[in-house]
């Protein structure tokens, strides 16, 4: 049984989110345009892309946290993009944990191991 869904998953570090996509199959594109339906390209700070499924962007805010865009109606609907982006959520919890367990104890290791 996973505890990783008791970690906060607000994004707030590109490095990490680009990472948790591209382990998850994504291509990746940091400053990157996504295309938009009747509209102008969007400029996005993170672009990603999986086989024939929408574009999906992130926009860092003011606040510093990185807010998905895309057309969702889309995305909702192409068959196993939910789970792939809810395992980009717990790689992203995980690596968000482990970077903050590393500012308490500097020099540490850790060491992941598959299941």
């Amino acid at each position: 049984m996973s505890h990783l869904s008791i970690l906060p998953t607000v994004y707030s570090s590109v490095d990490l989110l680009e990472a948790s996509l591209r382990d998850e199959g994504f291509n990746v594109v940091v400053g990157g345009l996504m295309a938009r339906f009747g509209r102008d390209p969007l400029l996005v700070d993170l672009l990603a892309e999986f086989g024939d499924s929408p574009s999906l962007g992130w926009i860092v805010g003011s606040d510093g946290v990185l807010t998905m865009v895309g057309d969702l109606q889309r995305i909702a609907r192409h068959h196993g993009l939910e789970g792939r982006l809810q395992r980009v959520a717990r790689r992203y919890a995980v690596r968000s944990a482990l970077d903050a367990a590393e500012q308490f104890t500097p020099g540490t290791q850790m060491m992941l191991e598959p299941s």
